[in-house]
Parts: C-alpha cells; structure tokens; sequence
C-alpha cells in the first residue's frame, strides 16, 4: 500500500505545479500550458515561460537533465519566478533531494505568501515524509489562503486513504470534484472506491474518467476489472477486446481475456486460446499456465491437464493449486 501512495503523491508533486496561484488564475493556467513536444516551446532567450513549460514537458518525458538545464535558464532570467521554483522542486523530488525540496519551497512561500501551490507541495512532501498532522496542517493554510482548491482537498483525501478511512476519503475527492470538474485524479479515486465497496456507482466514474480523457487506457482496464466482477463479462470481454486492439502484446489484457472466458462464459476453447497468447507474452507466467490446466479440465480433456499441472510442478515443485489440481483429477 506503501508504494501506491508514493506514486500518487509523485503525480500530485507533478500536478500540483499546474494548480493557479490566488491572484492570477487565468494568467498563470495560460503560462503553464505544456505543450505536447518539445520543439519551438522556447521562443527565444529571454522566454522564461517557454524554459518553463518546455522543463515540465522533460520532467513529464523523464528528461530530467535537460528539465534542470531550462530551469536553471528561466531562474537566471528571474530567480524569484514561482513556477520555476515549483518546478524545481518537482525535479528535486525526481532526484530524491528531500533538503533542496523544502529550501525551494520555503524560499516561494516567502516570495508568494499568498499562493496556496508551494503550501500544497509542503503538505505533500510532509505525507511523503509520514508526517500526517504536519500535512494537514500545511492543507489547513492553504484552504484559508484559497478556499476553491481542489488540490488540497485532493491530497486530503489521499491522506485519508492512508489511514484506511474510505468515508472520509470519499468526501475529500468529492469536494475536489465538484471544485474542478476537469480534475481527473478525485474521479479515479473516486471509482476506485466505489469498485472495492462493489458500489454500481463505479461503472459510473470509471465511464467519466474515459469520457475526460480518453487516451488514458488505464481507465478502461479498471472498468473491465469491475464489469467482469459485478455481473458484465460480456461487456468486460469489449473493453478487453479494444485494449488488446489499442495496446496489442499486453499480458495482463490477454490474461484476463482468458479468465473471463473460462470463469464467467465458460468458453474453455477460448480460454485457452487467450491464456497461449499470455503465455507468448510471458512464458514463465504459472497463472496463465494454471488456468489453461483448468480449462482443459473443464473441457474434460483430464490428459492435457495433467501434463500441464506436471510441468508446473518440474519447475515449482511445492506449488500448492497445482498439488491440488491433480488430486482434484485423480492423479
């Protein structure tokens, strides 16, 4: 559980940086736009917005040299920029530099007093630090500084989930939500949430966040995951279907393919089928091997089974389900 908050902390690190400050929404949204290459982003020398959004388009590129290179650019042109610092701290963060994190982003909320973003980022590296009061505090004054900041109540959400508290959670992604309804990441919170409570409010925010950013692929995987769980397979197989279109080679859709077929459809041909392009992927995969095992089994082509069970166990000789697939068959 660990490491899934720290990568979600990370992308709030990242994200944070593009939330406006309190006097300039408008102005500061448009000198953030990151463009999608990184080509002519710098007009010309002194273009401190364009060094700007060309380091985060490297930083979202895992360029991180050359993101340090233009920052270092648009500091010298005005060291006392707040975009260029947040984006600083994002690459220090990128390097594992927790000191130069806090000096950077003290150094911009003493620059910026009122600019809730630098706060955001202290309450985030504080959570990273398991310093959970201490985040909430920095939260506390950055919602008295703006109270319309979805970010913050964002990462008060995160913070609930880190102590399991799902209510509490819930309502935090929600007022994020319902402050921005551009801001994807409460809304897979939220599906996810409602996913693990089996709540058919799920296939609801999973189909939102696809509708807000389609190429995000994630999205359709989670709510396959959930249809082939709560009674749509068939509409699982689709989705599945479209990712393997869309991401052709992926192990983990073929894998699943195969699962719902054998579990739910019941068509063991299939199953197989789909469970041998898994193996293709990943030859070593004894989930994949297993579960063609049982599909032969299903079929009653016991034989097949066995000789698959057997192979599992030459390599895994205390592999449990495989012990028990042979008794289960007579072996």
């Amino acid at each position: 559980m660990k490491k899934v908050f720290l990568a979600l902390a990370c992308a709030l690190m990242l994200a944070s940086c593009t939330e406006s400050g309190d006097n300039d929404k408008k102005k500061s949204q448009d000198n953030q736009q990151v463009t999608a290459s990184a080509d002519g982003i710098v007009a010309d020398t002194m273009d401190i917005n364009g060094y700007i959004n060309r380091a985060r388009w490297y930083m979202a590129n895992q360029q991180v040299g050359n993101a340090i290179r233009d920052i270092n650019s648009a500091l010298s042109i005005d060291g006392k920029n707040i975009d260029a610092l947040l984006v600083l701290s994002d690459i220090y963060y990128a390097l594992g530099d927790q000191d130069n994190i806090m000096l950077t982003l003290n150094k911009a909320t003493e620059i910026a007093p009122l600019d809730s973003r630098p706060v955001i980022k202290l309450a985030e590296l504080s959570f990273l630090q398991g310093n959970n009061n201490v985040s909430n505090a920095y939260l506390d004054k950055a919602l008295e500084l703006n109270p319309i900041n979805p970010q913050a109540y964002y990462m008060r959400g995160i913070i609930c989930m880190s102590k399991n508290d799902t209510v509490q959670a819930l309502k935090q992604f929600m007022k994020a939500r319902n402050q921005d309804d551009s801001f994807i990441d409460p809304v897979l919170q939220i599906a996810s949430i409602y996913a693990a409570q089996r709540n058919p409010m799920a296939r609801d925010f999973y189909a939102l966040a696809i509708q807000m950013e389609p190429s995000n692929l994630g999205s359709y995987y989670d709510l396959a995951m959930y249809l082939q769980d709560n009674g749509d397979p068939e509409k699982a197989l689709q989705i599945y279907d479209t990712l393997d279109v869309r991401m052709p080679g992926n192990y983990q859709v073929l894998f699943n393919k195969g699962y719902v077929n054998l579990v739910y459809i019941l068509d063991y041909d299939k199953a197989i089928e789909e469970f041998d392009k898994a193996l293709e992927i990943n030859p070593k995969s004894i989930d994949a091997l297993l579960n063609k095992g049982v599909a032969y089994e299903q079929k009653g082509n016991y034989k097949k089974a066995k000789s698959i069970y057997l192979q599992i166990l030459k390599d895994n000789p205390n592999y449990q389900l495989a012990i028990d697939a042979l008794h289960r068959i007579g072996e």
